[in-house]
Formats: structure tokens, C-alpha cells, sequence
């Protein structure tokens, strides 16, 4: 449900204005308003409040601050014990009481600290990125390196040719000699079953010509580091390897000595980081405020059973210098304050829809409650199995558990592990009635066949007019019971009426409370097309007595509908309720969606009952494994888009309105 709003104005000293901001941030209550964008005599004395010269020094000081402390964080691994919030909240209120100087010094100590073995990881993590790209090739070529010296007056290259292409060698050693007049030596040998490494030496003075020779060849030279370029092969290589194993104990030992800076200073670190935004964030709010004389004035939302609280709080903490006094809101105002939700614990989880749109406007219904009702719904509609709801709880207790372990405060994960539980309650109940449970197992595993060695159930709860026999599960009877595809159709076809009907209540309702005649008389105009067309249709089927009747009451009813909703909403409006009809088959997709899932379980039953005994039998079970793997997965995804979709589409649309502003009160970083 949307949260009573109530619009505030606070009132105070301009001495005491840095301590209320303070105060206010922490309390993280109030939803800030731009007094310079109001309007009316209320407002018309008061100057927006504007940063001097003292505030923007401050405010670049802090940003500066800000910057070299995350640096710093960024740097350092999280201890492994896990870190209190009360150990934070401790630290940050030791910067309350610290001057801007004083937490720059810190911050200086910091830096010191830390700066110099930083700059040495850092160096010694790129020398170990790029000699790790050679470390490969050092292994090929050293072997071969290692037997060839050279003088001073000679150079080397060398090349790694894939087995195929060998025979380029000899090409290669007939072009060197006429380069170098026979001055030249090449050694090669076979360094793995695909690559051939070869070095050429030859006398400095042809290097260009030699190069490019290479060049000209498209020949892969093994390059060295620039500074060992100039070096023999041998050397260089020699050196590489050795360079190669000094790094990583040295990096080792580097980071031992920032993790015990980490153990030391990362707490202080996270609680400045949060210090430091807090402050120029309120600094950011000033020129939200406005003054007059040698008092300030805050404008802003709070919840309405705050307002009270807040009220003592500011009163008793600054002796009566600071007033909060609750005003009467405009319809304008009203029109654009803030939404904030509060539900109850199980319609919670499913405000994850307001990630996809924004949350609805203040005023309006919260239409949470209705997604938490149907979402489960129409989801278990479509995947009922007790088999595949026991999978999906446990995978979502398992989500949950890994959130908790690795700390992570991720909303979304946190929203959709709810979700799929109470989903899946809802699966487990429809497998319930369906008698599923992992397809057609149970089934299999009691031997309930007829004598023509076909599955059935053994209750029957009645009959239909024909005489043919219905009952649950009513999937695997309609099969054999072309009535009964016909009531399963209906049940869809009723929960998509109940479904939109109480989405064009729901616009109905806020209609009138609004005062919008035309547009309550639009959605009663809608309500009245619905009833009608499920009168008229639904007399046709189980009903006969009353259908002479009802068809052409129905009929007239849908006419009156279509004409009402014109009235409310123009030609779109009529055009809507006409369109109306298409909506309600469209919820026809669940039995679809349902009728697919059982039937792929059905199958990875059967193929895993094609294995037949002995040894085989783990064999079947793996592939039967597999498919209600693929099925569980499956069964996830599209129910999950069906029933979403048609919340968002095929109820939303009768009567949601979404705001423009959401409740995101003046806090803390911290808070969270």
C-alpha cells in the first residue's frame, strides 16, 4: 500500500542550519523539495539559500577527499573477518567531531602508508602481465638458446614455425646466405609435436637487410622486451625465466603488507568514504533551501506517522530554535508528491515489478498486492508439479543462503528468491490437484492403469451432461474428455475475467475518489463490456435453462459497455472496451504454456522408461535427469514472462497510473 504522505516545512537560526541538515540525514526520513521552483505568497519573502565562497572551497576539499580515500579502498582487499556496521557507525561518528584539516592530515597518514607498496604492486603486476605473455615461448626457445653463444659482433633471431610450414626453413637459411655471404647460421629443432623453433645468426651489420628480408616474408619473429632487445637470445631468455620466478614472492610479500593495512585501516576507510559523501551531499541540498532574515526554511515529504516523532526530536535537541510545522497541500501539490510503498511481508517480494516501471502515483491504488495474489497464481496454473516446485524452493533457499554468505545486498536476487518460493507453494498446490509430480512419476511408480494398460486416476468427482466421468487431474481427463478441455478453458478464461475485472475495479474505485466522473464511467464502461460478454458466452456452455435469456442480456450489456467507455474515453476509450474481448482469450496461453511443460515431462519420463533394466537404468535416469532439468528451467522462464506480462499488459493497463516522483529521502550513505 502507498504510505500517507505529509507535507513539512522546517523552520530554524541560520546558525543552527548545518546541524539540522545533520540531524535531518540521519533521522533519513524527509524528501527533500526545491523551495526555489515553488510558488505563491507563501514563498515569495524567501531567497534561495546559495553556497559562498567558504562552502565551494569546502565542498572541493571534501570531493578531493573523497577521491584519494577511494583510491585508497580500492586498493585493499576486505578483511576476511566480517566487518560490523556498529564498528562503522563508531568510526564515522569520530568524524563528526573531526575538523576538514584533521581528516586530511588522516588522510595524508594514509597515503604514506600505503602509496609507495601500491605503486610497487602495481609495477609488479604489469612486469608480470607482459613477461607472462613470453613465459610460453621462453619454454620453446630457451632449450634451444641455451646451446648457441654469440659474439659481440653478431645478433640473433628467433622464429617459431608451425610443423606444417617446417619446410619454410631451408628457404629461409638460402635467402640468409645470399644476404650475408654465407655469414650466417641457423639451428633449429622441434620443440613440440606442432612448432619447430629456429635461430638465425648472422653479423650486425646485415640486421636491416635480414629484417627486412623477415618482414617482407610475413615471418612470426619472436619479439623481446625492449630493453633486451639488444641482449643474445640465450641471455635475454635466461634472464626472463629468472625475472619470471623472482616476481611473484615479491608480489606475495607486497600484498601480505597491504592486507595488514587492510585489517588496520579499511574499516576508518569505509566509514570516512560514507563521511565524505554524506557531507557534500548536504552541501549539494543547500541551494534547495531557502532564508529570510536570520532564519532558514526547509520544504520536503515525510510520512505522516513521522511527522510527529521528527517534530519532538528537532524541538528537544535544539530547545524550541527549531520548528517543523505540518502544511495543508494543494491538489497541485498533491498531484506530485512523492509515493512511497509499505506491504506486508508476503506482497513485499513483488515490488520488484517497480524495477521494470515506476512505482504507482501518490493518491492511487498500489496495485502490489493484486501482482501477489496472481503472479503465483497464474504461475502455478501453468507449472503445477510438486516435483518441480520442491526443486525450485530449494534452489531458492539455496540463492538466498549464497546472498547471505557473500554479504551481498542485492535487491533484485534478494525480491526474486522470494518470489519463485512463493511461486512455487503456488506450483505445488496446482500439482497437487493435477497429480503431478515430475510429469506422470507417480503415476508410473503406482501402476495405475485402466485394462488396455493406459495411465489413469482412480477418483472421479462427477459427471458431465454427457455422462462422461471428470475429476482432478483434469489435464490428463480432457485428453480422453473433449468436454472437459472445454471447462479447463473456462477456468483460464475466468481467472483472466477475475483478473481484469478487478484491475477495471480497482480504475473504478480511484475514478470516484478522485472526482474523475468521465473517467469512472470509462471503466465501468469496461466492467459492464466484461460482464456482458461472460454472461452471454458462459450461458452457451453448462447453462441452458437460463440462455434464451442471458445471451441477448449479455449482449446488450457489452453494447452499453462499449458505448459507455466511448462516453468516458473518447474513441479510444470505446475502441479499449471493444479490444476487451482479445485481452480475455489472450489468458488462453496458460493452459498452453501448462499443457507444454507436462507434456516435455511426460516425454523425459518415457525416454528414461526406454532404457529398460540392468545397467541401462542409470542411463535413463541421467537422460529423464536432463530433460526435467531443461523442463524445471523452462518452467522458470516462460510462466515467470507469462504471468508478468500479463499483470503488467493485460490488468495494468485498466487502471495504473505511474508517478513521476518516488520518495528518496535526505539520508545517510550508510543507512542502507
Amino acid at each position: 500500500m502507498l504510505v500517507p504522505m505529509s507535507k513539512v516545512e522546517i523552520v530554524g537560526l541560520k546558525s543552527l542550519f548545518f546541524p539540522v541538515l545533520e540531524t535531518l540525514q540521519d533521522l533519513g526520513n524527509l524528501h527533500l523539495e526545491d523551495i526555489t521552483k515553488k510558488k505563491g505568497p507563501r514563498y515569495a519573502d524567501l531567497i534561495p539559500m546559495e553556497m559562498d565562497p567558504a562552502m565551494e572551497e569546502e565542498k572541493a576539499r571534501l570531493q578531493n577527499l573523497l577521491m584519494r580515500n577511494n583510491a585508497i579502498l580500492s586498493e585493499l582487499a576486505p578483511p576476511e573477518e566480517k566487518i560490523s556496521r556498529s564498528d562503522i557507525e563508531e568510526k564515522y561518528r569520530e568524524f563528526q567531531g573531526k575538523s576538514l584539516a584533521e581528516i586530511e592530515a588522516m588522510v595524508e597518514e594514509e597515503e604514506k602508508a600505503t602509496k609507495e607498496l601500491i605503486n610497487y604492486k602495481n609495477e609488479l603486476e604489469v612486469e608480470l602481465s607482459r613477461l607472462s605473455k613470453y613465459e610460453p615461448i621462453i619454454r620453446k626457445i630457451y632449450p634451444l638458446a641455451s646451446q648457441i653463444t654469440t659474439s659481440e659482433h653478431y645478433t640473433s633471431v628467433a622464429l617459431l614455425v608451425e610443423e606444417r610450414y617446417v619446410n619454410v626453413l631451408d628457404y629461409i637459411k638460402a635467402e640468409l646466405e645470399k644476404i650475408t655471404n654465407k655469414q650466417c647460421e641457423v639451428h633449429s629443432a622441434r620443440v613440440d609435436a606442432n612448432t619447430h623453433a629456429a635461430i638465425l645468426i648472422f653479423p650486425k651489420r646485415f640486421s636491416e637487410q635480414v629484417h627486412n628480408f623477415l618482414a617482407a616474408e610475413n615471418v612470426n619473429q619472436v619479439r623481446l622486451p625492449s630493453e633486451l632487445a639488444d641482449k643474445p637470445y640465450d641471455e635475454a631468455l635466461k634472464e626472463i625465466e629468472e625475472r619470471y620466478k623472482e616476481i611473484p614472492p615479491k608480489l606475495a610479500k607486497v600484498r601480505e603488507q597491504l592486507d595488514e593495512i587492510s585489517k588496520k585501516w579499511y574499516v576508518t576507510l569505509l566509514a570516512l568514504k560514507e563521511y565524505l559523501s554524506d557531507r557534500i551531499e548536504s552541501l549539494n541540498a543547500i541551494p534547495k533551501f531557502g532564508q529570510s532574515g536570520h532564519v532558514f526554511v526547509i520544504v520536503g515529504w515525510m510520512p505522516a506517522d513521522e511527522v510527529e516523532k521528527t517534530r519532538k526530536l528537532l524541538e528537544e535537541k535544539f530547545e524550541g530554535k527549531v520548528e517543523l510545522t505540518e502544511v495543508a497541500a494543494t491538489h497541485e501539490e498533491l498531484e506530485h508528491a512523492p509515493t512511497a510503498l509499505r506491504n506486508p511481508f508476503w506482497v513485499k517480494p513483488f515490488e520488484f515489478i517497480y524495477m521494470l516501471i515506476n512505482p504507482p502515483k501518490y493518491g492511487f491504488t498500489d496495485p502490489t498486492f493484486l501482482v501477489a495474489i496472481f503472479f503465483p497464481l497464474l504461475f502455478g496454473f501453468m507449472l503445477g508439479d510438486m516435483g518441480y516446485a520442491l526443486v525450485i524452493i530449494g534452489l531458492s533457499y539455496l540463492i538466498k543462503y549464497s546472498l547471505k554468505k557473500r554479504g551481498s545486498k542485492s535487491v533484485f536476487f534478494h525480491m526474486f528468491a522470494n518470489v519463485l518460493i512463493l511461486a512455487a507453494i503456488s506450483s505445488f498446490i496446482f500439482g497437487l490437484l493435477y497429480l503431478e509430480f515430475f510429469g506422470d512419476l507417480l503415476l508410473r511408480w503406482f501402476g495405475w492403469k485402466d485394462a488396455e494398460g493406459h495411465l489413469i486416476v482412480k477418483w472421479v468427482w462427477g459427471h458431465t451432461p454427457n455422462g462422461k466421468p471428470w475429476g482432478w487431474p483434469l489435464e490428463r481427463i480432457a485428453q480422453a474428455n473433449p468436454d472437459l478441455f472445454k471447462l479447463l478453458l473456462i477456468v483460464v478464461i475466468a481467472i483472466g475475467a477475475l483478473h481484469m475485472g478487478t484491475g477495471l475495479v480497482i480504475g473504478l474505485i480511484d475514478g470516484i475518489r478522485h472526482k474523475d466522473r468521465k473517467h469512472a464511467i470509462e471503466k465501468a464502461g469496461y466492467l459492464l463490456f466484461l460482464l456482458g460478454l461472460i454472461l452471454a458466452f458462459g450461458s452457451m456452455w453448462g447453462f441452458k435453462g437460463i440462455k434464451s435469456v442471458a445471451v441477448p442480456t449479455g449482449l446488450v450489456a457489452a453494447f452499453v459497455g462499449i458505448g459507455m467507455a466511448g462516453y468516458g474515453g473518447g474513441f479510444g476509450g470505446g475502441l479499449e472496451a471493444a479490444l476487451t474481448f482479445g485481452n480475455l482469450l489472450s489468458y488462453a496461453r496458460l493452459y498452453g504454456v501448462g499443457l507444454a511443460s507436462v507434456i516435455l515431462a511426460e516425454v523425459a519420463n518415457e525416454l528414461g522408461a526406454e532404457f529398460g533394466g540392468g545397467a541401462m537404468v542409470l542411463l535413463g535416469v541421467i537422460v529423464a535427469a536432463l530433460l526435467h532439468t531443461l523442463n524445471i528451467a523452462l518452467g522458470i522462464l516462460s510462466p515467470s514472462i507469462q504471468s508478468l506480462r500479463l499483470n503488467l499488459v493485460e490488468s495494468f493497463t485498466k487502471f495504473y497510473k505511474q508517478t513521476d516522483v518516488v520518495y528518496k529521502p535526505f539520508k545517510r550513505a550508510g543507512g542502507e
